[in-house]
């Protein structure tokens, strides 16, 4: 009897129980919503952090002949040099995007003296905080440069300044890189570029074929392919 008597108050508990359970699922969708707003959220971040951390740019290409000995058994190397995009640092700056490629009949034909070539120019590299907000290094392609590197080899190398070269106010930058609030910016300047050394000829007449990329540190070289003739 006593059981009987209390299915009344179990179905209630029961019906209460139903109703806040309906209750907690009217706020599922939400719930759902904010886990996927975080998610989004989270990608963004590490997409933003990996584009700003790893981002490479393409602004030269070189084309590069089999090393040459002159008259007076100096060697050289002929290079086509072909600009992608020689912005002045405050274009660089503003615009961040390189712009159109040009065509191939833009290559700028230069002799060195020398078994590398180097192409240098000064890299203001800011910190990490403002390259995640979207901020771009500034840089500027100034400097070809043909030196003599191998064991033994003597002689004066060719330098070319190119795009107006290097002005004196990249010295002072860099002179004040160290100040406040430059250093609260600016993580380093320098003038940065790496070399390549020159090849024999084979025989095939080939030449290399090079891309000037600029990272998040330097300016270097990639090697792309072979171009024959």
């Amino acid at each position: 009897m006593e059981l009987i008597r209390n299915i009344p108050g179990k179905i209630k508990s029961v019906f209460f129980l139903l109703l806040r359970a309906l209750k907690i699922l009217n706020y599922i969708p939400a719930i759902l919503l904010l886990l996927l707003l975080i998610q989004g959220c989270f990608l963004i971040f590490v997409l933003q952090g990996y584009f700003a951390f790893t981002n490479e740019r393409v602004v030269a290409e070189v084309i590069m002949y089999p090393m040459e000995t002159d008259e007076n058994e100096n060697n050289f190397i002929v290079i086509e040099f072909i600009p992608f995009d020689n912005p002045s640092a405050i274009d660089t700056a503003i615009n961040g995007e390189a712009e159109q490629r040009p065509a191939a009949e833009a290559a700028e034909t230069y002799t060195l003296y020398g078994d590398t070539v180097a192409i240098r120019g000064p890299l203001l590299t800011l910190h990490h905080g403002w390259r995640f907000l979207g901020f771009e290094n500034v840089y500027k392609l100034a400097l070809i440069e043909g030196e003599y590197r191998y064991p033994g080899a003597e002689g004066e190398g060719t330098e070319v300044y190119i795009n107006g070269g290097i002005e004196e106010s990249w010295w002072d930058r860099n002179n004040q890189e160290a100040d406040f609030p430059y250093n609260t910016i600016i993580k380093r300047i320098t003038l940065s570029g790496d070399e390549e050394f020159g090849f024999a000829d084979d025989g095939s007449g080939r030449r290399k074929r090079y891309e000037i990329v600029v990272t998040n540190d330097t300016i270097t070289w990639n090697f792309i392919g072979y171009v024959e003739d």
